[in-house]
């Protein structure tokens, strides 16, 4: 455990934006597999994939280029699955 102020108040600090990047994490994962169910290449399942993936790199939870690898891989897996 700490022993200083600063590292207390660092350790709480790092606590609650682990709460946060967690709860933006499950949004993401969830929502690229509920677009993944779906199985259609457009729809509001895909949206709202894209929109969490965006939201991720965003804040930082999720590099921009992590983002954009897997909205590409959604997408061919999505387009594989049509034909």
């Amino acid at each position: 455990m700490p022993q200083t102020k600063s590292r207390k108040k660092d350790l709480r600090q790092a606590r609650a934006r682990r709460q946060r990047n967690l709860k933006v994490k499950r949004a993401y994962r969830k929502a690229v597999r509920a677009a993944r169910e779906a199985g259609e290449t457009v729809g509001p399942e895909v949206s709202q994939a894209y929109k969490a993936l965006d939201k991720a790199a965003k804040t930082h939870v999720l590099h921009p280029r992590a983002a954009a690898r897997r909205k590409a891989r959604l997408m061919k897996a999505l387009h594989k699955m049509q034909t």
